[in-house]
């Protein structure tokens, strides 16, 4: 048996996800979490073989949380599910230490195979360099800042998403709008347009 926890900030979305994976019976639904926090204690538990995580979660979550995770449990496979297109965020994931990334609407068939291919190949190498597009080289802190202010959060907003002072969410926006060579908010919703880093209008 394969023991997956699912974790997502939306309890339907959950219940879905263990309706699909009870469907097949080498997978075994061990645990759920809806926020950073709960995501992280069923890490440091070691009961389950993969994680199906949503990147957007209340508290410290997107990359930097999908990091965490990894640095807590090693052995421990990811799936990234998530509203955001994969052409642009999967690398950055896998980079990271992901099996692999679905945007969220994947069939069932899609996730069940998935999940079971994570559970039974190498754990994927960590710390792979990303080439390419100048947002590739932002730090994993400035890429979750940089998608929360194009998805519209204020500074303030985003510190107390992110459990972050003001004064550091706003050291990394500048950072990003230096490494973007964006002057203004507007410059970096444009470059985030221009590289498809904002979720699909479908996916709401």
């Amino acid at each position: 048996m394969i023991s997956v926890a699912i974790v997502d900030d939306h309890p339907i979305v959950r219940a879905g996800l263990r309706g699909i994976l009870g469907s097949d019976k080498e997978l075994v639904v061990v645990a759920e979490a809806g926020d950073s926090a709960g995501a992280v204690d069923i890490a440091r538990s070691g009961r389950a073989d993969v994680m199906l995580l949503d990147l957007s979660l209340p508290g410290r979550g997107g990359f930097t949380l999908l990091q965490r995770l990894l640095d807590e449990a090693p052995s421990m496979r990811i799936v990234v599910l998530s509203m955001y297109d994969p052409e642009t965020h999967k690398e950055r994931a896998v980079a990271l230490g992901a099996s692999d990334y679905l945007p969220k609407g994947s069939s069932s068939e899609s996730i069940i195979s998935c999940v079971k291919r994570a559970a039974t190949q190498p754990q994927p190498r960590r710390g792979k360099r990303m080439d390419g597009e100048p947002h590739t080289s932002l730090s994993s802190r400035q890429y979750d800042v940089l998608i929360k202010l194009v998805a519209g959060r204020s500074v303030t907003d985003i510190a107390s998403e992110l459990n972050l002072s003001v004064k550091t969410v706003s050291s990394h926006k500048v950072a990003v709008q230096r490494r973007l060579d964006a002057a203004s908010l507007v410059d970096l919703v444009n470059y985030a347009n221009a590289h498809a880093l904002v979720p699909r209008p479908e996916a709401e």
